[in-house]
Order: C-alpha cells, then structure tokens, then sequence
C-alpha cells in the first residue's frame, strides 16, 4: 500500500493542471450542498427548539368576555387533546395614535394587543423570555414584545400614551415564542378589556381550534404554525433554488472528474506500463488514479466546507431577528460530514470507472503505446468536411470533437449545465424581479406626495404627470392575527385597479368588499368569498373577500373609500369602551403619481419640494434580504459556469496532449499560429452550440419547477404570467452563452497550442 501512495502522492505532483481541477469543481459542489443542507438545517431547527424550551403554545385563543365567563373560559383546558393551558388572562386591542405630547413617537401607530399576565419561570404554557428590564408588576407599567420595540435609544423607563389616554411607564422588552400579544401588563391594569385569551398546548398541534373552543364565543384563534412559518419562511424560500444548484453542480463534478481521470488514463499509458513492469497489479493500478482523485478531492471538499459555511452563516444570522431567543450558532455537524463523505465518495466512484480501465490495461499494450493516439477515427468526418466551403483550419476544429466522442460527449453535457444554470438563474431573476415590480407598484407608483390631514395638493398639467391617485391607508386589528394589517382605500373609480395584479378572484366591485394577498388568506384562515372584520379605535367594518392580488406584505387590505373612510370617522361611535372627546389621529392620506416614460422620479420629488410640496421617490430600494438573494444568485451562477469551463479547459488541454504531434506537422506544412488557434477554438465553439441547444430546455424545465417552489415555500402564489418571461432573444443569448462557456475555457490552452514549437513535438519522426 505504501508504494500505491508513493505513486499516487507522485501522479499528484506531476499532473497538477488536473489535480487543481478536481479540487476547484469539488471546492464549489462541496460549498453548494453545505449551504443547502446548512440553512435548511438552521431556518427549521432554532425555533423548534426554543419553542419547545419557552413550552409555546400551539393554540392562542380569544374569547368574548361579554358571552362567558372566566370559569367557563377556564374549563376548556379539561377537554380532550388538550396536555397544558394558560389562562384565562384579560386582553384588549388599544390604539397608539400618530401624534403625541409625550416626546419622540415609540410606537407606529395602529392597534397594539395588550394582555395582563403575571410572569412565572414555570409557566405552563408559554413561558415568556425577558430581554430587557423588568416584567411589569406595578400600575401604569408595560412590557413592550421585541416585534415593537427596536429602537435606536433605550425605551425603559420612558412612557407611551394610547389614544384612550392612558400612559404607561416602559419597564422591560419580552418575548413570546408564539406571538401571543404584542405587550403585557400586570392584573387588573385594563379598563375595558375585550377578550379573554387562553393559551393551549395539544396532543396533537395540528388539531383544528374547533376541537377545542366547540360551544365557546371564540372571537380569533391563531396556530403556532404561523409564527413558525413567519419565522422561518425567509430561510425555506431559497432552499429549493439552493438544492436545484447543488444537484447541478454533483452531475457537472461527476461529469468533469470522470474527463478527468478518463484523460489521465488515455494520456498516461506508458506511465501504466511502468507501474506494471514494477511489479503493480492491475488492482494497485487502479488504486493509484483513485487516490489521485480522492487527494485534490480531500483538500477542495475541506475547502468547500469553510466557504459553505460562511455563506450559510450569514444566511442564518439575517433569521436571527426573526427567533429573538438563545439558539446555536454555525452549521450542525452532520451537514459537514454528510457533505464532505457524499461528495469525495460521488467524486471516488466516478473516478472508479477509468481506474479499472487503467488497471485492466495489459502491460505490454501499455508500455509500447506510449503518447500514441488512435488516429483515423474521425477521418470520414474529415474528409466530408474538407469538402465543404468552410475555411480549413474551421473545418479541421469542427472535425476533432470526433475523434474523442466520449470525451465529447462529456464535455457537452458539462456545458449543457452551466447553460442550464444561467439560464435558470436569467429566468429566476427576472420572475422575481417582475414579482417585486407588481407587488411594490414599481411599474405604476414612482413619487409619492403625503397629504397634510387632507390638505388638496394639485398636480394636474404639471409636466411629467401621468396619473394621480388619491389614497387612504390605516393601520387595524383584524381578529386571528398578532400584529396590526394594513387597510387601504384608493379615491374615485373603484374599477381601477392602480397596477394591482390580479390572482386569484376578481378585482373590488362595490362598497363593503376587499382584496387581499394570498398569505394573508393563509395565515388568517379564510378563504375568497368569506367575511374579515377589521377594527380601528373600536370601530368595525365587516369585508367581503372578493380576490386575491399581489400586495406588498402579506398582511394588506384593498378596500373601497367608503368601507375605509367609516373607521376613520373623528367622533368615537357610541358604544365606544374608550373615553370619548377629540382623536389625536392624522388621516394617513397622500398622492401615488405615475410618472411619464424618461421622468425621473428623483427629479420630480426635487421640482415639488422646491415648490413646496414635499415628496420622495416612491422606490426605496433593494432590501438587504434581496440583495443577499440575488447576490448568492449570481455567485452559485457563476460558480457553476465556471466549474463547466475548468471541463472544457481540461478537454482541451486532452485534446492538445493528444494532436501534439497532428499540430506539429501543420506548423511543418506552413500553418500559422492563428490557424492552429482557429482549430481548437472552431473544435470547443461547435460543442459549446451543442452544449447550448441542450442546456437551453434544462434551464428551462429548472426554472418552471423550482420557481413554483420556491413560491409555496414561502406561501406565495404565482399569478399567470410571472412564469412566462423568456422571450426569444433571451433563449439565443443562453444558447450563445455555451459558446462563451466553450471559448473562455478553451482560450488558454488554445494559445498554448498554437505556440507548440515544430522540432520539439516531431523530434521521433
């Protein structure tokens, strides 16, 4: 076994070009999969965890306090399916208004979930996690959850004033791992409280809330299901997209190291003939061009580790935010190991192959082979070539692909890959980019001009208007989910769809109707057609869901003016809990102006605020969660390209070792260097075509699998036409983009072809 090493560690020396391939194409297949496996790992395995350390509740239940009592409340922890409860504890949706006396605004304004809860470590139900301060255990103190309490200053100690009047003394920073109130107060501490809230946990915790509140006024019920996916889903979107890559780069790993070590075979007979005349049997022999692979394998797979998981690091830490409880930091160990045992052996049984063909080689076959190469293979391709018009070093490249057709067939399919991958990513970026454009009303909103409590602010004629819509937005509590949802209205036909684009439904057709996003159907529970309450300063507006449409944010609410325009009346409604009097609310109102095709959006906000009228750009920019995606994007594009041609580098340096000598008598006969360059590159152009053609429908076929996805991992439905964004130019551009692929690969070793010196290759003739 020693001398096998002491071969192999010499083979390793000695083909360095090959060496550093393997350990390049197993660096970026090793890199791929951590990623992958790390961050499905990570995105799912923290909050399990702390849900289960915090004892979170898999159901949080309201209740009606007006239609049972707290006993009755209270007894539902006896039923059936239910292991651990908590509660009853008082609860009440109070309001934070816009404008305040008390200093700097500490919360946005909207509705806040307030529920009074006295602070156990033994909770049985979820148990809340202090971050900051203390729990609030005095009157007129408060507890802020982390979801409304990032701020740039320290919050404790300063107050909060709700439109109620009320104030409350700041006293510590918590943390539910189920969401189950946006703040806490101690018992006894809210005036007019309009829930009781109960906090379960299940035997089994996908059970259906009607198992548990049958016969109960419930008034909103929430799974932990979705705080878990609120959670994680930032992580699991990409996961799809990241396990397409990493199979992508394993087949162009096997593809490559299989050329590889094919070629070192070919290229290595009298250096077989050797080993064998010293005695190697053809099962050492083989063991050498294993071990020659496994090396370079070791050290690019050790390689492709580190880099994984830094990427999957900072993946992971963009997540943080999102758990806000203790958890593990890194990448677990068995996505190392699995990744690093997977890919050597998918690299060892690739190079399997070859090495049997290598030790099987008779001795003497091998010794008298030498260097020689089989000529004559490709000759009727030659000949058939020669007959055409083509100029004759194109003809000559176009014939030697032929001469080597598994080496060929290799290096195809290698670049068939890395046209797949940039062609996939090509129509991923822009499937996304078109989503974020409908979503964010790119397209249709380009300035935005805010009114002052209404103040009518005229844009009409002024040069680069296009349209001007008036709108209304606020922010409601909407029973079922844990944090306020946006409600907006827009001024005037109620037809226009102001670049909304459609999903699901139809578009708002009169007073007391609305459209919502997909998730929002999901993580509410409901369904087109049912009813949603929304509720402002304890006024409530009954909405029927007509359809779904592609909002910015899961939770936003379309309406119509009338529907918005009754919550946001000054006067409290009669039956108000709240004191009456005055509103210190500002009616959120402002212009969405879409621009003229060449206006610049930055230039018309200058033009109005130098006139007066304050206004923005209505783009803020690529967020840091998109820039890392599309980033990591290109990088893995990029990676994969580049593996696909460091196969077409190697097989033309193959290629070159082999026509050494046919190179030679060329130059013999008057062949310039630029003609010998011509041959490789015309040979390497053809298969990049090829590699093109095919690599086309692949990237194609990956986008229209994983881009659905990627979509219903993070909850999202694709409406028609987001899937179909490959017109043809961009079809030829991926085709020639194998050409590129061949070419760039091919252009070194190329150039060193046509630099082979005369004497020097046919010094035995």
């Amino acid at each position: 076994m020693r001398a096998v090493w002491q071969a192999a560690r010499f083979a390793v020396r000695r083909r360095r070009l090959q060496t550093t391939i393997i350990t390049l194409v197993l660096l970026v297949s090793t890199g791929t999969v951590v990623l992958a496996l790390g961050l499905l790992a990570t995105v799912d395995g923290p909050y399990d965890k702390a849900f289960a350390r915090q004892h979170g509740a898999h159901l949080t239940v309201s209740y009606d306090p007006a239609k049972a009592t707290a006993a009755q409340v209270a007894a539902s922890a006896s039923r059936p399916g239910v292991t651990a409860a908590g509660g009853p504890f008082r609860s009440q949706v109070v309001n934070v208004p816009e404008t305040r006396e008390d200093g700097p605004e500490l919360l946005p304004p909207g509705p806040l979930t307030v529920v009074e809860r006295s602070v156990r470590d033994d909770d049985p139900v979820d148990r809340l996690a202090l971050r900051k301060g203390r729990w609030a255990t005095a009157p007129s103190e408060i507890v802020l959850g982390t979801d409304y309490a990032r701020f740039p200053f320290d919050p404790i100690g300063r107050k909060v004033t709700f439109s109620n009047g009320r104030s409350f003394t700041i006293v510590g920073i918590g943390r539910s791992i189920t969401r189950s109130a946006q703040a806490w107060v101690a018992p006894g501490q809210l005036t007019a409280p309009d829930g009781l809230q109960m906090l379960y946990r299940l035997a089994d915790p996908s059970a259906p809330a009607g198992t548990v509140t049958a016969g109960l006024p419930a008034t909103a019920s929430q799974s932990y299901l979705v705080s878990r996916r609120q959670a994680t889903e930032a992580g699991t979107t990409i996961i799809p997209f990241l396990i397409a890559f990493g199979i992508a780069g394993l087949i162009v790993s096997v593809l490559i190291i299989g050329n590889v070590i094919s070629g070192a075979v070919v290229s290595g007979f009298r250096h077989i003939g050797v080993l064998k005349s010293l005695g190697f049997t053809p099962a050492q022999v083989t063991c050498v061009y294993v071990v020659m692979t496994a090396v370079p394998g070791v050290l690019g797979s050790l390689a492709g580790i580190v880099i994984g998981n830094v990427l999957a690091g900072m993946l992971s830490t963009t997540l943080g935010d999102s758990f806000d409880l203790p958890t593990a930091s890194g990448i677990s160990a068995w996505v190392d190991v699995l990744a690093f045992t997977g890919v050597l052996a998918v690299a060892v049984v690739t190079a399997l192959v070859p090495a049997v063909r290598a030790g099987r080689i008779p001795t003497a076959v091998a010794v008298s082979a030498g260097a020689a190469t089989s000529r004559g293979r490709a000759l009727r391709v030659q000949r058939a070539l020669a007959r055409t018009r083509l100029p004759r070093p194109v003809s000559l490249g176009l014939g030697l692909p032929f001469a080597r057709p598994g080496r060929t067939a290799m290096t195809v399919t290698a670049v068939a890959f890395g046209v797949a991958a940039v062609t996939f990513a090509a129509g991923l970026n822009r499937s996304l980019t078109a989503y974020l454009a409908d979503s964010e009303l790119t397209d249709t909103v380009q300035v935005i001009v805010p009114l002052d409590d209404g103040k009518p602010v005229s844009l009409a004629g002024r040069p680069g208007t296009a349209k001007v819509a008036v709108t209304r937005f606020e922010q409601a509590h909407v029973p079922g989910f844990d944090r306020p949802v946006e409600v907006k209205a827009y001024q005037g036909d109620i037809t226009d769809r102001h670049g909304y684009r459609m999903v699901h439904g139809r578009w708002l057709g009169g007073p007391g109707e609305a459209v919502v996003g997909d998730p929002f159907l999901k993580n509410g529970g409901k369904k087109i057609g049912d009813t949603v309450v929304v509720t402002v300063d304890g006024r409530k507006a009954a909405l029927r869901i007509v359809g779904t449409a592609l909002v910015d944010g899961g939770d936003t609410v379309l309406t119509d003016w009338a529907s918005l325009t009754s919550l946001l009346d000054r006067e409290k409604p009669a039956d108000s809990p709240e004191p009456s009097g005055p509103r210190t609310r500002l009616v959120t109102s402002r212009l969405e102006v879409t621009l003229t095709p060449g206006t610049s959006p930055e230039d018309y906000a200058a033009a109005l605020r130098t006139d007066g009228i304050f206004a923005e750009p209505a783009s803020e920019g690529i967020e840091a969660g998109q820039v890392i995606f599309f980033g990591l994007l290109t990088l893995l594009t990029l990676g994969l390209t580049t593996v696909a041609g460091l196969g077409v580098f190697n097989t033309v340096i193959l290629n070159t070792q082999d026509r050494a000598r046919d190179f030679g008598v060329l130059k013999s006969l008057g062949a310039t260097p630029r003609q010998v360059l011509t041959v490789v590159l015309a040979s390497m152009a053809v298969l990049g075509l090829v590699g093109g053609l095919i690599g086309l429908p692949l990237g194609l076929a990956a986008h229209h699998v994983v881009m659905p996805a990627m979509a219903d991992t993070g909850r999202l439905v694709l409406p028609y036409g987001l899937m179909e964004i490959f017109p043809w130019p961009l079809m030829l551009l991926s085709v020639l983009a194998g050409v590129v692929i061949a070419l760039l690969g091919a252009l070194i070793p190329a150039g060193r072809a046509s630099r082979i010196k005369t004497a020097a290759v046919l010094h035995s003739e």
